[in-house]
C-alpha cells in the first residue's frame, strides 16, 4: 500500500499544487449549506456545535504573491456518520502547498525503515567456539598440512573468518531541512488528494463501539486504513476502545506524525486543536535563526542514547526489539 501511496501522489499534486482543491465558497454560501445539512438532524435536542468560518491568522504567510491562493479544508465532527460541516478553515500554504519534491519524501520513508533496523546475527570465531584445545596432530612426519586446532576456519564445524558482527546498525540522522520539508510534502499531498479530514474534537465520538467507527469511516469513503492524530499522547476512551479492535485504525500524537506513517494510512484525521499545534510548530523551525543543517554526531549523543532506558528492564520479561 505504500509504494502504490507514493506512485499515485504526484497526480494529485500535480491536479492541485498552486491552488486549493475546491473554489472558496462565501460565507453566505457556506451559511446555506450549514442550514440545509443540520436541519434533518437525528433529534432535534442534539447540541450542534457552533459553525467555524475562514479567516485564520496565518502566522508569516505570503501575501504579495497574487498567483498564491490560500489552501482550505472543511471541520467536520464526530457526532454521527453523516459527514457534517461545521465550518471551513484556512490553512497556511507553507505548509499545506509545498513544492511536490517526491525524492524527499522517498529519503525521509527509507531513512525511517533503515535507522530502526538492527542486525543481531553475531557469528563466533575460532576463539569463541566450544572445543579445539588440542593440537589434531604433530606438525612434522605425518605428511599433512600444520594445525593448531580443529576449530580454524578452514575445519569443517569451525569458527567463522570475516564473519557478521553484531549488534549491527544503520542509524544516521537526516537534516532538520529535509525532514521539514517532507512533513510539509506529505501534508500537501494528502490535502490535495482529499485524504486530509479535519474534526473539532475526538471527544465528540458518541459510541466506543468499532463498528459504528467503521461504519462511519465507511460512510464518509475514508477508505481502508485511518490515522487519528491529536495533541495529547492520552486519547479519549471511546476512540481508543474502537480502535483496538480495528487494526488498520491507529492513534498517534502530534509529536510523532512522520512522513512513512502519512503514506502508511489512507486517510488523516486530525483535529481542530492538532492542526493548530502542527503548524506552529513546522513554521517554528522553518523560519529560526539557527541552521536547518545541523550534523548529528554519535560520540556526541552516545552517553544521552546509552543512558536512554536506565531503570527500564524488565526481571521477568525480555526486552522486545
Amino acid at each position: 500500500m505504500l509504494s502504490r501511496q507514493l506512485l499515485f501522489a504526484f497526480r494529485g499534486v500535480q491536479r492541485c499544487c498552486g491552488r486549493p482543491i475546491s473554489s472558496p465558497s462565501s460565507v453566505a454560501t457556506f451559511r446555506k449549506c450549514y442550514v440545509s445539512s443540520n436541519a434533518g438532524a437525528d433529534s432535534p435536542s442534539s447540541t450542534t456545535p457552533e459553525p467555524v468560518f475562514a479567516g485564520r491568522n496565518l502566522w508569516r504567510a505570503d501575501t504579495l504573491t497574487s498567483f498564491q491562493e490560500k489552501p482550505q479544508a472543511w471541520l467536520s465532527t464526530l457526532e454521527d456518520k453523516h459527514d457534517r460541516k461545521i465550518g471551513l478553515l484556512d490553512l497556511h500554504p507553507d505548509v499545506f502547498r509545498a513544492p511536490p519534491r517526491l525524492d524527499i519524501v522517498h529519503r525521509n520513508i527509507v531513512w525511517q525503515q533503515n535507522y530502526r533496523n538492527v542486525q543481531f546475527t553475531k557469528t563466533l570465531t575460532r576463539a569463541e567456539m566450544p572445543g579445539g584445545g588440542k593440537k589434531p596432530w604433530p606438525g612434522k612426519r605425518m605428511g599433512r598440512s600444520k594445525a593448531g586446532s580443529i576449530r580454524a576456519p578452514y575445519f569443517r564445524g569451525g569458527g567463522i573468518a570475516h564473519g557478521v558482527r553484531g549488534p549491527r546498525t544503520w542509524f544516521y540522522m537526516l537534516p532538520d531541512a529535509l525532514r521539514l520539508k517532507g512533513l510539509c510534502t506529505s501534508l500537501t499531498i494528502k490535502h490535495n488528494q482529499d485524504d486530509l479530514v479535519i474534526v473539532d474534537s475526538f471527544d465528540r465520538l458518541p459510541s466506543p463501539d468499532a463498528q459504528f467507527l467503521h461504519d462511519l469511516a465507511d460512510h464518509r469513503n475514508w477508505g481502508y486504513s485511518v490515522l487519528f492524530i491529536d495533541v495529547p499522547d492520552r486519547a479519549c476512551e471511546n476512540l481508543a476502545l474502537a480502535c483496538a479492535d480495528i487494526p488498520s485504525f491507529n492513534i498517534m500524537p502530534t509529536y510523532g506524525l512522520n512522513c512513512y506513517s502519512m503514506h502508511k494510512y489512507q486517510t488523516l484525521v486530525m483535529t481542530h486543536e492538532a492542526l493548530n499545534y502542527l503548524e506552529e510548530r513546522i513554521l517554528f523551525h522553518l523560519h529560526r535563526a539557527d541552521t536547518l543543517q545541523n550534523k548529528f554526531r554519535y560520540k556526541d549523543m552516545k552517553e544521552k542514547l546509552l543512558n536512554e532506558g536506565e531503570g527500564e528492564d524488565d526481571p521477568v520479561h525480555a526486552p522486545f526489539v
